[in-house]
């Protein structure tokens, strides 16, 4: 799925300090904290060329991957077997549901930085990943829109497409 420039530059403008969080390192991706609460956690992730994920699960948590720069292929390993492969470019927006595996991985010549949306937060024992954080932010409260609070928690997804939602409510 597609998202519309004007929500993405709203998340990346108005609600988060994006060239703060654009951090990379030379030997693996880096995850930058931005939001943690009870109920979602809230990651820019940047990738260099050649950098990926082992594959690996989100426990009880679903997963949403906004890409922001770049382009980067997402495997999925499907509960009910299936293997799909699916390239995301800026402005896509891909799911990892509960029970899916899946792997990351930035193949191109570019560097890649994406938003990831986990509700609930991700739990560490869970997921045999790199879990740690990049960054020294200290993260505070902050006052998204109800509708997008109910977008990425689930209250909203088969009602109202991502494109619809007003960034400005």
């Amino acid at each position: 799925m597609n998202i519309s420039n004007a929500f993405a530059n709203t998340v990346t403008t108005a609600m988060i300090n994006l060239q703060a969080l654009k951090q990379f390192k030379e030997t693996h991706y880096t995850r930058h904290l931005v939001f943690k609460s009870s109920n979602v956690e809230i990651l820019v992730v940047c990738w260099r060329p050649g950098q990926g994920s082992p594959i690996h699960g989100h426990g009880p948590s679903d997963g949403l991957m906004l890409i922001l720069e770049g382009e980067i292929v997402n495997t999925s390993y499907c509960a009910d077997g299936k293997k799909i492969t699916t390239v995301w470019r800026a402005g896509d927006v891909g799911h990892t549901p509960v029970g899916d595996r899946h792997e990351v991985k930035n193949t191109s010549d570019q560097d890649v930085v994406s938003l990831h949306i986990y509700a609930p937060p991700l739990n560490r024992e869970l997921q045999g990943a790199d879990m740690g954080y990049h960054n020294n932010i200290i993260p505070k409260e902050v006052a998204l829109p109800d509708s997008v609070i109910r977008y990425f928690l689930g209250t909203a997804c088969e009602k109202v497409p991502l494109g619809m939602i007003d960034p400005g409510l």
